[in-house]
């Protein structure tokens, strides 16, 4: 499989105009082009799409004047319709060269570029002539089509080339979209792919600041390039599960090459991360408008996965998968639109399992902890409490019962031989755990004084010989995507003595942080991304810090009221919120 195959099918395979909108750009900044302005929703652009300026290597710049068609170029697209192409390229020479240009390239030539995903066809290319020559009317205009045929090799070039040395990195992508029938090779491969991006030949040291920042958004580009190929090739195969996946490791991945280059506040390379969070956030969208029915039914999943530990893995893993897109809806203002329906959704998920409120493994309080911060995040009050009560509720049952207990060690194998072949005790996996530590940090934020009760009267009395754990990160945590560190490496995990009789105390008692752990503060997401802390909990299956659920606390605090709404909660009750 060549890599312009695999580029000329990403290409046909775009199926929303937002997603050529955004590769033109990228595409045009590696091509070395200036970009002046970007496509708008709902604003009045005279016919171009997208402007840039090019300097030739003989010291000649020309004004690029882009207009975005999507799909093939039929005869009907030139003269018909809202988006007809004749007009729009008629009011590009006219009203956008005379009055829109600035007036330092008015003498410049300018290239008014009609760019498509597919093909100019046979029936159009009369008629585009015809337009060409008349553009070519005006003084220092021209016209011409870049379609998949002239697009597939300047990314390849551009894009591809010069980023990933060639063949290493492009061969770990095509393995990627060969093994899409297997989500986990497929993911495996990617990350080799990104990993190839970010090589950095010897030279680089000694290169100019100025060289290495352009390498490294290059990188950038190349990396988010392989990823929008990942998803358009998944959603033809039908398995967009690798997409939505590799997308998380990807903004960490980013985010730790920038940390470790000290370009995190680079303002190109903050418009790059912000694209592939808001492009990740609508694969999350149409992840989930694909999978929600199956999902919600019972039944149908029971039929999938019928053993319990099983089940569970599969629900707590889309729960906090659901969790960490509402935490990027709250990010985005443009989603908006989506983040009740979103949290809806999640109340259905957690209604429709209600057996799933009883973890198998411990490291699952991560996806508990993660919906339960996205839920407070956007103020959803008592969906937050009644779910930290029904886990606590039920945990109590289980260790009166010494039965189900969460497996500390996080393993299958010895979920296999407590909960099937029977070869282990109930409390043999049993030694630790951060579930509870992190079920008390919660219900303390949320002021849930029975949930605290709960947790005093029924569970801290049966917990002889297990050892509450807290873990703290440190800074290390922002660049282990891209580092050789284990989660141990970036973080310290402190015993606790007890739980507290209050939520107050409690609070104070999760906030307090440990020797040569960090505050939220001496992370370098802290002002702007600190969304990532959840994607990276989720990916690499570390703890949600403690402040990181004070601060979606205090977020949902300072959301202003509200019209009252009615809404199922987790109980299945009816309640205003």
């Amino acid at each position: 499989m060549s890599i312009q195959l695999v580029l000329s099918n990403y290409l046909s395979g775009l199926k929303e105009r937002h997603e050529l909108d955004a590769l033109l750009p990228e595409l045009l900044k590696a091509m070395g082009h200036s970009v002046l302005s970007r496509p708008q929703v709902g604003v009045g652009q005279g016919g171009v799409d997208v402007m840039s300026t090019f300097v030739s290597e003989d010291g000649i710049e020309t004004v690029f004047l882009f207009v975005i068609k999507f799909g093939d170029v039929k005869r009907s697209d030139l003269y018909s319709g809202d988006q007809a192409i004749d007009p729009s390229i008629r009011e590009a020479c006219n009203d956008f060269v005379r009055n829109r240009i600035p007036a330092t390239l008015q003498d410049k030539p300018k290239n008014i570029v009609l760019i498509s995903n597919g093909e100019l066809r046979q029936e159009a290319q009369s008629g585009f002539a015809a337009l060409s020559s008349d553009v070519e009317s005006r003084p220092l205009c021209s016209l011409h089509f870049w379609g998949t045929d002239q697009l597939t090799p300047l990314i390849e070039r551009h894009l591809f080339d010069e980023a990933l040395l060639l063949s290493k990195g492009k061969s770990d992508l095509r393995a990627a979209l060969a093994g899409l029938e297997n989500s986990d090779m497929a993911i495996h491969c990617f990350v080799r792919f990104v990993a190839h991006c970010f090589e950095k030949p010897d030279d680089e040291a000694t290169s100019s600041n100025s060289t290495r920042r352009k390498r490294f958004l290059k990188r950038c580009a190349a990396a988010a390039m392989g990823w929008a190929v990942l998803l358009v090739w998944g959603k033809s195969e039908k398995n967009e599960k690798p997409g939505v996946v590799t997308g998380e490791f990807l903004a960490l991945y980013l985010w730790s090459e920038a940390v470790k280059d000290g370009l995190q506040e680079d303002e190109e390379f903050q418009s790059r991360l912000s694209n592939v969070l808001k492009i990740q956030t609508r694969a999350l969208l149409e992840y989930f408008a694909k999978s929600a029915q199956q999902l919600m039914n019972r039944e149908v999943v029971l039929l999938h996965r019928p053993e319990r530990i099983f089940y569970a893995d599969l629900i707590f893993e889309e729960m906090g998968r659901l969790a960490t897109l509402i935490l990027l809806l709250e990010k985005f203002p443009e989603f908006s639109t989506y983040r009740q329906r979103t949290i809806q959704l999640s109340v259905y998920l957690v209604n429709a399992h209600t057996g799933c409120r009883l973890p198998v493994y411990d490291g699952q309080a991560i996806d508990i902890s993660l919906l339960l911060s996205a839920w407070m995040g956007s103020a959803a009050w008592s969906h937050a409490k009644n779910l930290a009560f029904d886990i606590v509720d039920r945990l109590g049952h289980a260790l009166a019962r010494n039965q189900y207990l969460p497996i500390d060690t996080d393993l299958i194998d010895d979920a296999i031989a407590l909960n099937i072949t029977k070869t282990a005790d109930s409390r043999d996996f049993f030694k630790t755990s951060s579930l509870i530590p992190a079920l008390a940090t919660a219900s303390a934020f949320l002021g849930s004084d029975d949930t605290i009760q709960l947790l005093n009267e029924k569970i801290q009395p049966l917990l002889q010989e297990v050892t509450l754990e807290r873990w703290y990160p440190q800074v290390a945590l922002e660049t282990l995507t891209a580092s050789t560190q284990s989660v141990q490496d970036v973080g310290i995990s402190r015993a606790i003595a007890k739980l507290y009789p209050s939520a107050a105390e409690e609070r104070d008692s999760s906030l307090k942080v440990v020797k040569d752990a960090a505050l939220p503060t001496d992370f370098k997401w802290h002002k702007n991304w600190e969304v990532l802390v959840a994607l990276s909990a989720r990916l690499h299956r570390h703890p949600l810090p403690t402040w990181y659920l004070a601060a979606k606390h205090q977020q949902g605090m300072q959301l202003t009221a509200s019209p009252v709404q009615e809404s199922t909660t987790v109980d299945g009750k009816k309640t205003t919120s």
